[in-house]
């Protein structure tokens, strides 16, 4: 009874976190290599202790697939693209050298916010916020 009761005492010590404490904006600029073409990105060297913000990173996926597009890039002439949870962009950013038009889609507006900064070089990406229902029109 006595530790039951310590422990409804011991609610007045929770802590709660806003948001903005699991948000890591400490990005790097580096330098990916894929083929004969190179990617200078904004992103983040680890994970974010939050799962919703994994896209701030460059996985070593990504790295195998950009690879291969490289190897392959071909395929992609003339093709429009569209990435779902792009992250920082660095498929979409790649698929851009080589495609007609790159869609790149995040459902997290930090992860649109670092995207935005990687893709401004590029006039043939469109990027859009994921949201219930349809991606709307970029006329």
């Amino acid at each position: 009874m006595t530790q039951q009761r310590q422990v409804e005492d011991g609610d007045d010590d929770t802590v709660c976190l806003g948001e903005s404490f699991f948000v890591n904006r400490d990005y790097e600029l580096t330098t990916f290599t894929f083929g004969s073409h190179s990617l200078d990105l904004l992103c983040l060297r680890s994970a974010s202790t939050d799962f919703d913000l994994t896209g701030q990173l460059v996985w070593p996926g990504a790295v195998l697939l950009n690879n291969y597009l490289s190897e392959n890039a071909g395929m992609l002439k003339g093709c429009t693209v569209i990435e779902l949870g792009s992250g920082v962009g660095v498929t979409g950013i790649l698929c851009s050298r080589f495609c007609h038009e790159v869609v790149l889609t995040d459902h997290n507006e930090e992860v649109l916010e670092a995207s935005s900064k990687n893709h401004l070089t590029s006039t043939l990406i469109l990027l859009h916020a994921l949201r219930q229902g349809p991606i709307p029109s970029p006329n």
